[in-house]
């Protein structure tokens, strides 16, 4: 139907089409922000040292270790990547607004990478850097331990799936 057209819909049509949009529009937000999240617990774990998405390697044992995880640990991870998120996003938006649009690579666990950052980039990198570190740390889990998880919701549909419920727990219980 064009936007313009003057023809009269029955009230029936109307809120059929604005419950479609609505469940569209709902469900690709969901998307997005699942999207973020894993974006920032790879880029908080150093596994996605690019903010752009560049792949890691995987490591043997993956399937091995997914059937060791607890709920505790996949709430753990959950709450932290949550926490996190938004931490990366102004990161990244203030490092965009420094750089002149273009974000160099940042990765926390390589200081050599971090030094190379000119003074205002570092400055941030090494706050956002710190934060997570801490984040991840108060919710019970090591740095290591977060980096493993990461790499195996990767590997693992079934780990994947246990952090996407878990995720979307908390953020309709509002607990974060």
């Amino acid at each position: 139907m064009s936007f313009l057209s003057t023809r009269k819909q029955s009230p029936t049509t109307m809120n059929t089409l604005t419950n479609t949009s609505k469940f569209r529009l709902n469900r690709m937000l969901r998307q997005s922000l699942f999207a973020g999240i894993i974006s920032a617990a790879a880029l908080a774990s150093g596994w996605a040292p690019d903010l752009y998405a560049k792949s890691p390697s995987l490591v043997f044992g993956a399937a091995a270790q997914a059937q060791e995880i607890s709920s505790e640990e996949i709430t753990s991870y959950a709450r932290a990547v949550l926490a996190i998120e938004p931490r990366r996003v102004e990161a990244y938006n203030e490092i965009k607004g420094m750089a002149g649009g273009s974000v160099p690579r940042v990765v926390c666990n390589e200081t050599q990478e971090i030094n190379r950052l000119s003074g205002g980039v570092r400055g941030i990198a090494v706050n956002y850097c710190q934060q997570a570190k801490k984040v991840i740390e108060t919710n019970g889990l090591t740095v290591s331990r977060f980096n493993q998880l990461t790499l195996l919701q990767q590997a693992n549909p079934a780990v994947k799936q246990r952090i996407q419920a878990e995720l979307l727990r908390l953020q309709q219980a509002g607990n974060q």
